[in-house]
């Protein structure tokens, strides 16, 4: 069987349904997995689904996938990604799997797998289990695994509500885009104690209101405008399988992620003084200040939550932030992002200090950044989009520090004392990303005009492509 190389991410598989992806296909990589855990001595394995209208189907199929090779599978069902990870201490197995395509339009469905606890697959794994597929490696058992169905999400919620006390009631707002979230958050928050007005938690796969992106600025918008037309103290935004969040104030301020990683950080380095808090490159100036302001180290490494997993098994950061919203307590959860656990944690915060989260925000460095912006590139093309922009941007811009090696990864960050921007492709679609941002509007403006006139220069940006987030931003 030939498998399209390009549904390989850098940190799952994403692929069109009934193009990249089917049942077959998907009982295939079932096969090709399980092989690849029992090679490695595991022989049980978890599963779990978002609320995507096949993924139940592709669940099924890459459970008899599994079985054929031996493995004994736990299907959990209706689950967020953070569960999947959890529940691998729970079950104690390394081998986890969840079907999902994040935060992809509907079209899509995916895969997120496990080798380690709290620790995805990356690019060459994920590139192995294709080569398994297309030459029949597959461990056949003789007799078939077994199969059963456990429902854990109490339990899961009962040790994240023992990690955190939270002494105010807070009235929430809570907006995952009709996904899986929906099913999952309210309840946690209640049981927190918290007054949870749900908006748009109603399941529907056809994703009515567009994709689950909290770092789309419709998204942000439209949970701005419940959490003002409510009184919410704060408003939650989630992505499709949970484990990125959006947040607003309750002065309706849209707050983007590299924001609450700052917060956060400084939140982390009060129990974990002088520590080194990792980030990505995508993050605003403000990480970095606020983490050396309040004593830490900071340490930038490229986007991707399964490279910045793995290069913490190497610097022991006991926290970790993205722009996208995926956020790992390490020394106090574990390695993993959670959209639940990073939900209670800032609200946590807030009720310890006696903050509203405007108040807490208003204490931190302030620039005007954009919101991350994507851009259609076709996968065969956007690799070699980034190697033509580089030199240009070096020669434009001489006296900026250039990060482009292993830290960025997959683009090129510039830092100025006064701004910065970034523009990468990247590793989970066809297209290539850019965020900027500025001390001063006027600065702000110049970067904006300079970096749209630049990338509409080359034709293989498809600027009125379906595939596009936050493109205002560069008009």
């Amino acid at each position: 069987m030939k498998i399209n190389p390009n549904i390989i991410r850098g940190y799952d598989i994403r692929g069109l349904v009934n193009k990249d992806l089917n049942e077959e296909i998907l009982e295939n990589f079932g096969k090709a997995y399980g092989s690849y855990m029992i090679r490695h001595g595991e022989y049980k394995a978890i599963i779990g689904h978002d609320s995507r209208g096949d993924s139940v189907a592709y669940k099924d199929a890459f459970i008899r996938g599994l079985i054929s090779t031996g493995m004994d599978v736990i299907d959990m069902g209706l689950i967020m990604v953070g569960t999947k990870y959890w529940a691998q201490y729970h079950f104690n197995t390394k081998s986890a799997i969840m079907i999902t395509a994040s935060h992809n339009p509907k079209e899509f469905n995916g895969m997120k797998l496990a080798k380690n606890y709290s620790e995805s697959m990356i690019l060459e794994d994920l590139k192995s289990l294709i080569r398994q597929i297309e030459t029949e490696d597959f461990v056949v058992a003789k007799t078939a695994g077994s199969i059963k169905k456990i429902d854990i999400t109490q339990e899961y919620f009962n040790d994240i509500l023992q990690r955190v006390k939270i002494e105010k009631k807070f009235k929430v707002v809570v907006d995952p885009s009709c996904s899986t979230p929906g099913a999952i958050v309210p309840n946690l928050l209640r049981q927190a104690g918290c007054e949870v007005i749900e908006s748009n938690c109603n399941l529907d796969p056809s994703f009515p209101l567009g994709v689950a992106d909290p770092t789309e600025t419709i998204v942000a918008e439209r949970l701005r405008d419940k959490v003002l037309e409510t009184g919410a103290d704060l408003g939650f935004s989630y992505d499709s399988d949970g484990d990125r969040i959006g947040i607003v104030d309750e002065k309706g301020t849209i707050i983007w992620n590299d924001v609450l990683v700052a917060l956060l950080a400084l939140d982390v380095l009060n129990s974990h003084p002088h520590s080194k808090i990792m980030f990505n490159t995508l993050c605003s100036k403000v990480v970095s200040d606020t983490i050396e302001k309040y004593g830490g180290e900071a340490f930038m490494w490229r986007t991707g939550h399964g490279f910045l997993k793995k290069k913490n098994q190497e610097i022991g950061a006991p926290f970790i932030g993205e722009l996208s919203g995926h956020f790992f307590f390490s020394a106090d959860f574990y390695n993993h992002d959670d959209g639940c656990y990073v939900t209670l944690r800032l609200l946590e915060y807030l009720s310890r200090t006696n903050q509203s989260l405007n108040q807490a925000i208003s204490q931190l460095p302030h620039y005007i950044s954009s919101p991350e912006i994507k851009l259609y590139c076709d996968d065969s093309k956007k690799i070699a989009l980034i190697e033509k922009i580089s030199p240009i941007l070096k020669n434009d811009f001489k006296d900026a520090e250039v990060i482009d090696d292993e830290r960025a990864g997959d683009g090129v960050r510039l830092e100025m004392n006064d701004s910065m921007f970034i523009i990468r492709y990247s590793q989970n679609g066809p297209y290539i990303t850019i965020k900027f941002e500025a001390k001063t509007e006027e600065k702000y403006i110049q970067l904006k005009k300079y970096i749209s006139n630049l990338l509409h220069t080359f034709i293989e940006i498809e600027w009125d492509n379906e595939i596009r987030v936050n493109v205002e931003s560069l008009e």
